[in-house]
């Protein structure tokens, strides 16, 4: 397991609050931030956020300078899945993110030493808001991979069911929608107590949902009230705390009678809740990370965790050896506990941005 530190690198960035969230994932990993500024971040960053320190930038031959291993991180030919990934050697390593809409550019693979991807039911990591997808690929890689996903006949039954709770901002809910609709789930509840999500102010709720009108990539959002108990076998708690057992070596793919929850700790006294109403059984599963000063979002802790559930879930065994389709990674919905008709479907593509 490598614990070197690794340079984030933005490559084209276009928008500075996702230059900014992604500066606080390379922080959880205890390394650094820098942009190659191909979109004139640098300009927009400084009309945004005036009173903070000015971006580190970097130029391509920079890049290829100081850097090895260089790992490109995009749906590119031939790139391996984060998932098990271990680099053939250290020495300064940087991972490579690209720009929000088109990737990486096409000079940065022939300086890259390895090219990887986050397997996601969209085959795309555009899919996920970028500075989602840094702090998945740097969970991983600063691992030394972790283990590979898993092959499984019949993997639809080992999705657990997935709650959002207490997020305290619409933003950052939004995008942890979108990254588990990424990772496969078509359904998911959120307790809004802090009216994140909804009944909000039309301009906030467009803000955050981005109004979905298209056919691709549907999830279904399902309210779950604060006072609401339920009946679930087992419920896991994922945090940023040192309680409870490493994320990596939780049992998190015990199928729908098993529920997933990500509270925000930003609104969430972890020590005073009440997870009794979730299960009788209530595990706590801590997310941990080198970095010791970084500002928390919510989206970062959320993908990763997504992430690593969707690993365990694993995809489907073939004998064609053909990849998974949709419909392969669709879940039970036999859950009587989960009731979808208070709730609203929403579609990925609109989240972009988020």
């Amino acid at each position: 397991m490598t614990r070197h530190p690794i340079t984030l690198v933005g490559d084209g960035i276009e928008n500075p609050w996702n230059a900014r969230t992604m500066i606080e994932a390379a922080a959880m990993f205890g390394g650094p931030c820098v942009f190659r500024d191909r979109r004139d971040l640098v300009s927009s960053w400084g009309t945004t956020f005036p009173d903070r320190p000015p971006l580190r930038c970097t130029g391509l031959e920079q890049l290829a300078e100081e850097f090895a291993p260089i790992i490109a991180v995009d749906n590119l030919p031939g790139a391996a899945s984060v998932y098990g990934f271990r680099p053939s050697h250290v020495g300064t390593p940087a991972i490579v993110v690209g720009n929000e809409r088109h990737g990486v550019a096409r000079d940065i693979p022939p300086i890259a030493q390895h090219a990887a991807q986050i397997p996601m039911v969209s085959r795309k990591l555009n899919c996920l808001n970028v500075a989602a997808a840094s702090a998945v690929a740097l969970y991983y890689l600063w691992r030394g991979g972790g283990g590979k996903q898993q092959v499984r006949v019949q993997p639809a039954k080992r999705r657990p069911e997935l709650l959002l709770m207490g997020a305290a901002d619409h933003v950052e809910l939004g995008s942890s929608i979108r990254s588990a609709g990424a990772f496969g789930w078509s359904r998911l509840m959120v307790e809004d107590r802090n009216g994140a999500w909804f009944g909000r102010d039309r301009s906030i709720v467009t803000e955050g949902r981005a109004a979905a009108r298209q056919s691709r990539n549907p999830i279904r959002v399902v309210s779950a009230t604060s006072d609401r108990r339920f009946a679930f076998a087992q419920a896991c708690v994922i945090t940023l705390g040192k309680g409870g057992v490493p994320l990596h070596q939780a049992d998190l793919a015990r199928g729908p009678s098993q529920l997933i929850i990500l509270p925000d700790e930003t609104s969430i006294d972890i020590e005073r809740e009440d997870w009794g109403r979730f299960a009788n059984d209530v595990k706590f599963v801590h997310l941990s990370v080198p970095g010791q000063r970084f500002s928390y979002h919510y989206r970062l802790g959320t993908t990763i965790s997504v992430a690593e559930v969707a690993r365990q879930v694993g995809q489907q065994a073939t004998a064609s050896g053909r990849r998974p389709t949709r419909g392969d990674l669709d879940y039970a919905r036999s859950l009587s506990v989960v009731d979808e008709d208070f709730g609203e479907v929403i579609y990925l593509d609109d989240l972009k941005g988020y």
